[in-house]
């Protein structure tokens, strides 16, 4: 079930791809992170109350808080603030192409945050998605 809910969100990531592009060349990169940290947080909190009820509201404590929002600053201020102002530049296919390099950067901060291990078919992963990358950037831009 989770490489079926990890492909899901890779649709919706280049969903919002297309999406961003549109939006962002029309307000601009600050107007529209702020749109979707506004909107993404309101979406959460109604689809959480409605699938889990307020009782999910109950085992949140202060460390939980602490995380969760540095995790969004991060996401969205950092990813998504830089994702919106790359889309207006290189377009979306190149976009989705270059966040594409999320799993080097997620192995080397997990292995060295966290502790977790790598293996051959990991960094033979990584290697491929860098492959792929590397034959779209220097394919140039067809925008």
């Amino acid at each position: 079930m989770g490489i079926f809910f990890s492909l899901l969100a890779a649709v919706f990531f280049s969903l919002s791809h297309i999406t961003l592009r549109r939006g962002v060349t029309k307000l601009g990169v600050s107007s529209g992170t702020i749109i979707m940290l506004l909107s993404g947080t309101f979406a959460a909190f109604v689809i959480a109350l409605i699938v889990e009820g307020v009782d999910i509201l109950w085992p949140i404590n202060s460390a939980s808080i602490i995380y969760f929002a540095l995790g969004g600053l991060i996401h969205f201020l950092g990813g998504w603030g830089f994702q919106n102002a790359s889309a207006s530049r290189i377009g979306p296919t190149r976009l989705s192409m270059m966040t594409g390099s999320t799993p080097l950067f997620a192995a080397i901060l997990a292995y060295l945050s966290l502790s977790q291990s790598l293996n051959i078919f990991i960094v033979l992963g990584i290697a491929l998605i860098f492959f792929g990358i590397a034959l779209i950037t220097l394919g140039g831009n067809n925008e």
